[in-house]
């Protein structure tokens, strides 16, 4: 009964933020675009919000809610009240903005994979050689397969560019056997170092930091949803089937 109930609310919030959309003319977007710029933002959309007078504005450092000239702004989450749920618009909205960032840098073909047998789910997992929680994540692998979830590796040194194991990764990339490269990479049995593939894992990073990953491991789910920090299998299933139950 609460899964109907929280159903029906996600359905009526997508039919607010439809006409929130048609309304978002309405919104003097010049005058935010000059505001955001002032703070080094990129405005990426402008979309009315299901509150009257307030203006989503989605930018490449996160979401605003501005007036209609953007004279006041906040930056913050937002939430729709239903009797019996509380939704989180926001999250919603950048999970929306994440897919569509992830499916037009068409990294597929440089994703490191853990195939499920019986796949049912598919993660993204931004990972770095030295994180500790990654080479827990990594050390129960089979745990995650045999749940059905498949793990596709991107690479994100945690320190950026003065990562010292930007030349490790980009020998696991360049590998000819990247799954065998990364698992000697987890065990520390990996001293290999390449500058071929550098611009793969900047490419990453970039990715990585444009989704919103801050630090490793960072688990980006099919519908953009960013789960940051470890979780053991049984924990990310079940987020998964929750996630599919909402869908």
């Amino acid at each position: 009964m609460k899964f109907k109930r929280l159903l029906a609310g996600v359905m009526f919030t997508s039919a607010l933020l439809s006409m929130g959309a048609q309304a978002a003319e309405e919104a003097n977007q010049e005058a935010i675009n000059g505001v955001m710029a002032k703070y080094r933002l990129n405005v990426e959309s402008i979309e009315a919000s299901p509150v009257d007078g307030i203006y989503e504005v989605v930018t490449n450092g996160g979401i605003f809610y501005t007036n209609k000239d953007a004279s006041y702004f906040f930056y913050g989450q937002l939430f729709h009240n239903t009797e019996n749920d509380s939704i989180n618009l926001t999250d919603i909205t950048t999970a929306k903005r994440n897919k569509a960032v992830f499916d037009a840098a068409n990294v597929e073909k440089e994703l490191i994979v853990y195939p499920a047998k019986d796949e049912k789910y598919v993660v993204n997992v931004f990972t770095d050689t030295t994180c500790g929680y990654c080479m827990k994540l990594h050390s129960e692998m089979k745990q995650y397969n045999d749940a059905g979830i498949t793990v596709r590796y991107l690479a994100f040194p945690r320190s950026g560019e003065r990562s010292p194991n930007i030349p490790q990764m980009s020998a696991i990339w360049c590998a000819d056997d990247k799954v065998k490269a990364m698992d000697l990479a987890k065990g520390r049995n990996f001293d290999e170092e390449s500058n071929q593939c550098t611009d793969v894992i900047r490419s990453h990073m970039a990715l990585g930091s444009t989704v919103g990953v801050t630090g490793t491991p960072a688990i980006l789910l099919q519908d953009g949803s960013l789960l940051s920090g470890y979780l053991p299998a049984p924990q990310l299933l079940q987020v998964l089937e929750q996630k599919a139950k909402q869908s």
